[in-house]
């Protein structure tokens, strides 16, 4: 899926290492052509900025 077709309440994962993290999409705030994008894990909360073009795993 997009970046630009994330909604609050999706989920999307990423390989690290050997393992499948889950990352909850808090928010999403559009930036010009790029996206900010709050998830929250296992981890905590944290934010990445994204060009709405990028795509990402669904779970």
């Amino acid at each position: 899926m997009k970046i630009k077709e994330l909604k609050q309440g999706d989920h999307v994962t990423q390989q690290i290492d050997n393992s499948t993290i889950s990352f909850e999409v808090m928010s999403i705030q559009q930036i010009g052509r790029h996206f900010l994008v709050t998830f929250s894990s296992a981890f905590g909360i944290e934010s990445a900025r994204y060009l709405g073009e990028a795509c990402v795993t669904m779970v």
